[in-house]
């Protein structure tokens, strides 16, 4: 058995330099494991910690003597509701309660091959159920009401070319702002995108897309004195960044939808709802979107008002 005698931090470290460089992890991914053990190990240091300890960063704790109950108990504290205006709300969704289990049990199963543990106590941990809400998607008509330019609406070429791709292929937040010049075939309308685990794609888009792009592509020439070579750029010539493109989208989609979620990711569920109810191949779907699993894609299945009436008018005797 390896020493032990380090920070407890110092095994953290250890653990994200590997995940980022032999199991080529997202730099977002990277960053959100990251803030899950650093409130693991706070967690910790506020349990075990004595008076000569004053930082969790300088916490000396023996690995081995990590219980499952110690995991059980951090999880727990998770779960915990706290009272907020009479009303009781969860600290944290199951969504991120998974990922932080996710979080741990690669963290110890990584220790326990460099034999810095005997037994991993995360192996124990079970997954919450995750409830089954169907996703917030925009209608076809609210769609064409935005993009088709309607006389009421103010949209500007660089909102008019990220609002057309997003809704035209499904791509991520990161993967749009990250797009690179020369991975955009204007030919073929193709884009090939980095997606998670530094995973290639190529995704088609339409027309309407194309001449979006072709149109934003001449002012984005004239706007780029800095050289970069992202597709996106801002009027002053910088990078897009995340809260930018989704106040872009929240800005757009508040003209056409009094929807409560306007976001990125909300275009991507609505690429993926309006390919699927148009008779879409799921998997060819799944492959667009980058999803690993079909059951990931599944979820856009669901059977929309406009389908329900579709199938109701074909089916019943008496629709007409």
């Amino acid at each position: 058995m390896k020493n032990n005698s380090k920070y407890f931090v110092e095994y953290i470290e250890e653990y994200l330099n590997f995940i980022r460089v032999a199991g080529n992890f997202s730099g977002n991914t990277v960053i959100s494991y990251h803030n899950d053990l650093k409130q693991f190990l706070n967690f910790l240091f506020r349990t075990y910690k004595d008076s000569s300890c004053q930082f969790p960063e300088k916490f000396i704790y023996d690995i081995k003597s990590v219980t499952k109950r110690d995991i059980k108990s951090f999880i727990s504290e998770l779960l915990l509701e706290e009272k907020i205006d009479i009303k009781k709300v969860k600290k944290y969704n199951t969504k991120s309660i998974s990922r932080k289990i996710s979080t741990l049990k690669s963290f110890f199963k990584y220790l326990k091959k460099r034999k810095f543990i005997d037994i991993n106590p995360a192996s124990v941990l079970i997954f919450p159920k995750r409830a089954k809400n169907l996703p917030y998607f925009v209608t076809e008509s609210d769609m064409e009401k935005l993009l088709e330019g309607a006389k009421t609406i103010d949209i500007s070429i660089l909102d008019k070319a990220i609002m057309e791709l997003f809704y035209s292929t499904g791509i991520r937040l990161t993967e749009l702002i990250n797009l690179k010049i020369q991975n955009i075939n204007f030919q073929s309308k193709t884009i090939k995108v980095l997606g998670k685990g530094s995973k290639e794609r190529i995704i088609p888009y339409g027309e309407k897309a194309n001449k979006a792009l072709k149109n934003y592509i001449e002012i984005r020439n004239i706007c780029n004195i800095k050289n970069y070579d992202n597709f996106f750029i801002g009027n002053k010539g910088n990078k897009l960044y995340p809260m930018q493109v989704q106040r872009l989208v929240n800005k757009n989609l508040s003209t056409v939808t009094e929807m409560k979620k306007k976001s990125p990711h909300v275009l991507r569920h609505t690429f993926a709802t309006h390919m699927l109810d148009k008779g879409a191949d799921i998997r060819a779907v799944k492959d667009m979107l980058g999803h690993e699993s079909l059951s990931t894609t599944q979820v856009y299945t669901h059977l929309t008002p406009e389908k329900l009436k579709k199938v109701y008018n074909q089916a019943h005797p008496k629709a007409k």
